[in-house]
């Protein structure tokens, strides 16, 4: 059962992936990818006004995320920036 009386408990994934303040949680992260990858299933209409340039650099930020879980190593500042563009890009209307 989860501890919803913990201040991060009662944050969203998302709003935590997104705080410069907040370290990465790999369960958040793991949130995240899914998140990316059922809203490209459902076809993401919002996401039609990307270009083809930012969306082959969120695959890429998307794919290194997903090989360092896979690997079981800890992403880095550089990992950490481009992961957190990448949900920015991808949920400005949900992070509005």
């Amino acid at each position: 059962m989860a501890n919803t009386s913990h201040p991060r408990a009662q944050e969203s994934p998302l709003k935590r992936l997104l705080d410069p303040s907040q370290p990465f949680c790999r369960e958040d992260v793991l949130w995240a990818l899914h998140h990316v990858k059922r809203k490209a299933a459902e076809g993401a209409p919002e996401w039609s006004g990307l270009d083809r340039p930012q969306l082959i650099e969120c695959f890429a930020c998307f794919a290194e995320m997903a090989l360092l879980l896979l690997h079981k190593q800890t992403p880095g500042q550089p990992e950490t920036a481009c992961f957190r563009v990448m949900l920015r890009t991808l949920f400005a209307a949900e992070t509005a």
